[in-house]
């Protein structure tokens, strides 16, 4: 949001006054008066102006005004006397919070206007006079998160496309020259490399069509085109193959499995080994498959590419990604291995070996881990997140959206992949209650019961992208919602019997999540926002899950080509059967865990409310459709939620129903009846039932 405050906001201001002034309004030239009377009110709401400068360690309000007396929305004049206003409280919250060093998002986005311009300064200077500094300003722009906050200001300012265009401009001028060797060789292949680098994020980041033209010719426009694996884009592996040449893919297995034996006196250009790496690569996976490499072989050979250049490693990612698109399940542990063995870090000497190695080598990383995300995603959440950022970029509102790609989804009638990309970049741009309450409301729209049933299925498909933020925001902020609804006669049967029934859907899925076993993960491939060896349930005969690939890798990433025989994963893999006894005897005794655990506690004490009265009400309708329908799709599976039901729940509602609804059976399986309490609460309630069904007989009689 700094971004769109600083840059953004003054521009649409003044549109908008343009649009709305008159061709006879007679208006100052270099202030807008309706601004500096918005200002003015806004200097009274103290709390709002001492939460914001305290938060962003500065004067808000001065910050603010400043870049928007560039489109004379204000004068420097009318800034300094709103800034003079909040000083000396602005100064006293800093000094209050001048323990907190860290820099505040406001001074880097302010800070990151000026060297957008300084690089676009230097590149547009002569390529062979600025070489050296050149590179400096390129890699100084890697460090920290100085790129994308550069890429941001870019973007807000319109100089993104003029950005790129430099960019791929310093890469076509950093093609290898024949010949050329010393320092003027290794400056230009290391601005060959980090200008690739950053083309590639800036290509996944937006997508090719947004930042590059169409009939390009350079020679990363041409790569692009042909050979790089963009998300919703696959490329066949075949052209890729088919546009290397044998000659140059001889020479480089050669190089390549034996470094020392490359030739001085080569004509193998940068360029030459990019476009020919998927002909290298395809014969290392047939010759792996065949048994002719083994293990050794390979990782010495994609050592040696990374080693050379870290858009190398890109590139044969690129190709990896578009094999394994093209074959089976059963056939992606080889490729993702190697696209494993590109994220291993260097040696110590490595890294000191060349100048600026950490910072291309993060930035191949990141490139190489949407790669992979893209075309085999983790089951870990906060590595998926780092794929979505393509879908985000839209001028168009997220409801908007939503109804387009809804569409979509109503015309097929099941939920294509590319809908399901856009609905996860909803759901992360506006969170799990936006998402969940646009759901629900095209289920109660239906008509016909079938139809509903029918969206329900889908919809609770889409609420699987974060089952558990999404049954958070279902229990806790929808179900609530429609209840006031349900007091109108908004929402009347078969409507609230559904709601009830995805919601005790989602809870069963929530809780059946990740019970620790891989086969579960890899089957469902639920999501979630707990660590990757978090679990649903504490369960204690299950063992823990090992977390695998912190730096965002795929769980199902490695082989036994690489990994000893008594590796766990590989032990987890090869169980193909489980103990059914055990594991329901684990679930009786588990406990639940956040968020699922508060969720279920806020449903019940919401449904406890409903049921205070002694009228038969829609809500009261609707908490007895919830419990029964929890007993009759959860089974034994529900008792961890069942624990905590409130005590005077069920009689409450016992009182209100009529008895014949609620069945002797459907008491006893609320409570676990091999314990005490149970038994005990289950008495209690069954005495309740008998005594009205008593009343009811005897008022017959």
């Amino acid at each position: 949001m700094g971004r769109l405050h600083f840059f953004k906001v003054p521009h649409i201001i003044k549109q908008l006054h343009a649009l709305q002034k008159s061709n006879d309004e007679q208006t100052p030239t270099d202030h807008f008066p309706e601004v500096v009377e918005a200002f003015e009110l806004l200097l009274e709401d103290n709390l709002l102006l001492d939460l914001l400068d305290t938060k962003c360690s500065c004067n808000i309000i001065e910050y603010l005004l400043n870049d928007w007396t560039k489109q004379h929305l204000v004068t420097d004049v009318q800034v300094k006397h709103f800034a003079t206003q909040r000083e000396n409280t602005s100064l006293m919250l800093q000094k209050r919070e001048s323990g907190n060093q860290a820099l505040s998002i406001i001074n880097f986005i302010i800070r990151a206007e000026v060297p957008l311009s300084g690089v676009l300064k230097t590149l547009s200077t002569d390529y062979n006079k600025v070489q050296e500094a050149l590179l400096g300003v390129l890699c100084q722009v890697l460090v920290g998160n100085s790129f994308d906050l550069i890429l941001s200001v870019a973007t807000v300012e319109g100089r993104l496309k003029t950005f790129v265009t430099r960019l791929i401009q310093c890469n076509e001028n950093s093609k290898q020259v024949p010949g050329e060797i010393g320092k003027p060789s290794i400056i230009r292949s290391t601005l060959f490399d980090v200008s690739f680098l950053m083309l590639t994020f800036i290509v996944q980041t937006y997508g090719s069509d947004v930042v590059l033209s169409e009939h390009g010719d350079s020679f990363f426009e041409k790569w692009v085109r042909e050979c790089m694996a963009e998300r919703n884009k696959p490329k066949n592996p075949r052209n890729m193959i088919a546009l290397c040449e044998e000659q140059i893919v001889d020479e480089l297995l050669l190089s390549l499995r034996n470094p020392e034996t490359q030739h001085k006196n080569s004509n193998l250009t940068w360029q030459d080994i990019c476009l020919n790496l998927p002909g290298v690569l395809n014969h290392v996976l047939i010759a792996w498959e065949k048994d002719i490499l083994t293990s050794t072989d390979v990782k010495s050979i994609l050592e040696n590419i990374k080693r050379r250049m870290f858009s190398f490693s890109v590139c044969a990612t690129s190709f990896l990604c578009a094999y394994m698109y093209s074959v089976r399940e059963n056939e992606l542990l080889k490729p993702l291995n190697m696209i494993q063995q590109f994220l291993t870090p260097l040696s110590s000497e490595e890294m000191t070996s060349q100048e600026n190695v950490k910072e291309r080598l993060g930035l191949s990383f990141q490139i190489i881990r949407k790669m992979q995300q893209d075309v085999h995603p983790s089951s870990n959440t906060k590595s998926r997140s780092i794929n979505l950022t393509q879908n985000l970029v839209s001028q168009t509102p997220l409801s908007d959206q939503f109804r387009e790609v809804w569409k979509t989804v109503t015309e097929h009638g099941w939920l294509p992949v590319m809908s399901a990309q856009i609905l996860e970049s909803l759901l992360q741009s506006g969170g799990p209650t936006w998402l969940t309450k646009h759901l629900v409301h095209e289920i109660l729209i239906c008509k016909y019961t079938k139809d509903m049933l029918k969206t329900m299925d889908i919809v609770f498909a889409i609420l699987h992208l974060d089952i558990e933020r999404n049954t958070e925001a279902l229990l806790k902020d929808i179900i609530p919602l429609y209840a006031n609804q349900m007091v109108g006669g908004e929402i009347n049967e078969p409507q609230s019997h559904v709601l009830a029934l995805l919601s005790v859907y989602c809870i069963i899925s929530a809780l059946e999540h990740r019970q620790g076993t891989i086969s579960t993960l890899q089957q469902k491939r639920t999501r979630t926002h707990s660590e990757a060896d978090n679990s649903d349930l504490d369960l204690s005969n299950v063992p823990k899950l090992r977390k695998l690939n912190q730096e965002g890798g795929s769980d199902n990433s490695c082989s036994n080509d690489f990994l000893s025989d008594n590796h766990p994963l590989l032990t987890a893999v090869n169980s193909d059967t489980t103990n059914k006894t055990t594991g329901r005897d684990t679930i009786r005794t588990a406990t639940l865990k956040e968020p699922l655990y508060s969720s279920v506690q806020y449903i019940f004490k919401l449904l406890q409310q409903f049921v205070t009265s002694d009228v038969l009400t829609p809500k009261v309708y609707f908490a007895y459709r919830f419990i029964s329908l929890l007993i009759e799709c959860g089974g034994e599976r529900i008792r961890p939620v069942l624990k905590l039901l409130p005590v005077q729940l069920i009689q409450n509602l016992l009182k209100v129903m009529v008895s014949e609804d609620i069945s002797v059976g459907l008491i006893c399986s609320l409570y676990d009846l091999r314990t005490a309490t149970g038994r005990q609460s289950a008495v209690s309630d069954l005495s309740v039932w008998r005594n009205i069904r008593l009343k009811e007989n005897s008022l017959k009689l």
